[in-house]
């Protein structure tokens, strides 16, 4: 049977871009830097257009419309304490970033926008949702807003929903830390940062699902379920008659976080210390990664890059070791 038409017209997407940076060394190296800005445009995109189902399929693949990414990188060392002693204090702070934004144009419809890709003006796989307005206190229902910002317990999934102005990928992200030592002992941090990250929470979907009562792990969310005796409460009632009928923003939340991606302390052995052993180097230490998560998100880990459930999350790893030198 017909899977799908030949498109006998791709061709490869163009890319054009400009940027301008800047290195820097100030105060004898102490301080050192870079910055880069972007303007990248794609053309020609290659991605899924609709097509009318009277050609046995509502889609094809093709090159539509285009799509630019404006930002910035950055990345800075400073040598804050920097002593002339070899046993003395140092400390290095470290940071690298990138701010990112997207815009879609020229997309091929009459409306200017592609659900599932985006509008013209918009950002990338920009999310076109109903927007969930809370818990009817009257009966325990979901309650939703209209395109035009009423309250109902109905909407029409066809005319209600509306451009969030938010997707899954982030605004900011990077990572900071320092370096830190002093008479052998040393102390190495890495932090991770995400920032302007909006995903929808399937884990949290689940845990608050009365039907999987019995079946699999529940949220103690349930116990403020809408009952007649606990009317004010952001959980529906177990058996609200709207509570599977529509897709909303009920699960959709920030992602943002920042995390203890690696750390490691140690001791050094000097030199002194291993005279006549035969060991020319010692070095012990211990690494700890991912040990630390700060973030609103619910799910299971913040991290994950789409919006699918039970994926195993990022492992929390301890370890120890030790360098041999002869």
């Amino acid at each position: 049977f017909l899977s799908q038409i030949a498109n006998t017209t791709l061709r490869w997407e163009e890319v054009a871009s400009v940027n301008i940076g800047l290195d820097f060394e100030l105060f004898n190296r102490r301080l050192r830097g870079t910055v880069d800005v972007y303007d990248k445009k794609t053309s020609d995109l290659f991605q899924s257009t609709p097509v009318s189902a009277i050609n046995s399929v509502t889609s094809l693949n093709a090159n539509t419309g285009n799509l630019s990414n404006r930002g910035v990188d950055f990345t800075l060392n400073w040598n804050v304490i920097q002593s002339d002693d070899p046993d003395g204090f140092n400390l290095e702070l470290t940071t690298v970033g990138n701010f990112n934004e997207t815009e879609l144009s020229d997309l091929p419809s009459e409306e200017g926008e592609i659900i599932g890709t985006g509008r013209n003006g918009g950002k990338l796989f920009e999310y076109y949702v109903l927007r969930y307005a809370g818990v009817n206190p009257a009966n325990g229902n979901l309650l939703f807003l209209t395109a035009d910002g009423d309250v109902t317990e109905n909407p029409d999934a066809d005319t209600d929903r509306v451009w969030l102005g938010k997707n899954i990928f982030p605004d900011w992200q990077g990572s900071f830390g320092f370096n830190m030592d002093y008479k052998g002992f040393f102390l190495t941090t890495q932090f991770n940062y995400v920032v302007g990250v909006d995903r929808f929470d399937n884990d949290l979907a689940g845990f608050q699902n009365p039907n999987n009562i019995g079946q699999f792990r529940s949220s103690r969310d349930l116990f403020r379920a809408w009952t007649p005796d606990n009317r004010v409460t952001d959980i529906p009632s177990y058996d609200a008659t709207n509570r599977d009928a529509f897709a909303s923003t009920r699960f959709l939340r920030e992602a943002d976080y920042v995390r203890l991606r690696f750390a490691q302390i140690g001791y050094d052995f000097p030199t002194r210390a291993l005279e006549n052993t035969g060991i020319s180097r010692l070095r012990i230490f211990g690494n700890a990664e991912n040990l630390f998560t700060w973030s609103k998100w619910r799910g299971f880990d913040a991290e994950a890059q789409d919006n699918t459930s039970r994926l195993y999350p990022t492992p929390r790893t301890l370890s120890v070791g030790f360098e041999l030198g002869f």
